[in-house]
């Protein structure tokens, strides 16, 4: 059961963002700090990609919970509210999204949000190394 009014959670939800969200923004500076170039959401191509890098590399960053990362792990806990079926059609459409851009020849990256941190140590280390 929801602990807000409908009121009360509409507000909420309006106040999330679809696009420049904290991971997105983190994602493109680890770029950018390694002087990635890449397009931020680029136009016109199906699923509205976060980023682009090069011509044909797609990258979605998208957040654990939203997008269902280990969704039947904590599905039962989640209350039986439009929040489960709200999930399962982010997850379908993604999906469907990832399938119909590779078919299109696209060469498609998902970015979890817990896998920001790894990769930033990652790439962090990288350079250390070839500074060295």
């Amino acid at each position: 059961m929801d602990n807000l009014t409908p009121e009360q959670r509409s507000y909420n939800m309006s106040r999330i963002r679809s696009s420049n969200t904290g991971l997105e923004l983190r994602f493109f500076k680890l770029l950018k700090d390694n002087e990635i170039k890449h397009t931020k959401h680029p136009k016109g191509i199906f699923g509205k990609p976060d980023c682009r890098v090069g011509k044909n590399t797609l990258i979605f960053v998208d957040s654990d919970f939203w997008h269902g990362w280990h969704y039947t792990s904590w599905e039962n806990r989640l209350p039986k509210t439009y929040w489960r079926e709200k999930i399962k059609r982010n997850m379908a459409r993604d999906k469907k999204k990832f399938r119909v851009l590779k078919k299109q020849g696209y060469k498609v990256m998902r970015i979890w949000g817990h896998q920001l941190k790894t990769l930033d140590k990652i790439i962090k280390t990288l350079n250390y190394k070839e500074n060295e």
